[in-house]
């Protein structure tokens, strides 16, 4: 991806508080992001996914009730996107989940909000070397971001 263009991430959560939050975080990082979406259903994110081919999906285990993971790999096929997951849980077999299934990265929602941004940047960096060289993190260190504005 070229240093100038945007990194564009579609947000996926099935709670409005969390999806408003964390795309007021990625448009606060303009010009290095921007948000593409904030949908709440499988349904929604598999079109979003589709037509607008974020570089960075953000996505929620739990989407009010339906399993969120399900849907790593057909968010691949939609487009040629990382997928960042995140969760409440505390569960590790989350994490190991979302990894087999295609996810770059995993983390919990309370990490902080720093940590999320590295995390959506770091993956898409690796993505354009690397790909598949991530490993999954359930809320451990994440480098923050230089450019950031958030701690």
């Amino acid at each position: 991806m070229p240093t100038d263009t945007p990194l564009r991430v579609l947000i996926v959560d099935d709670h409005v508080g969390i999806r408003l939050g964390i795309e007021r975080l990625i448009e606060a990082e303009a010009p290095r992001m921007r948000s593409v979406g904030a949908v709440a259903t499988p349904a929604e994110a598999l079109a979003w996914t589709h037509l607008h081919q974020p570089h960075v999906v953000v996505l929620d285990v739990d989407l009010d009730g339906e399993d969120g993971l399900a849907l790593i790999p057909l968010l691949h096929r939609a487009a040629r996107c990382s997928v960042v997951v995140l969760t409440s849980l505390q569960d590790p077999r989350v994490a190991e989940r979302a990894r087999l299934l295609g996810a770059r990265h995993c983390l919990h929602k309370a990490a902080p909000a720093g940590e999320l941004l590295a995390c959506i940047e770091a993956t898409q960096q690796l993505a354009d070397t690397e790909p598949g060289a991530l490993p999954v993190n359930a809320g451990g260190l994440a480098s923050y971001s230089a450019g950031s504005k958030h701690p």
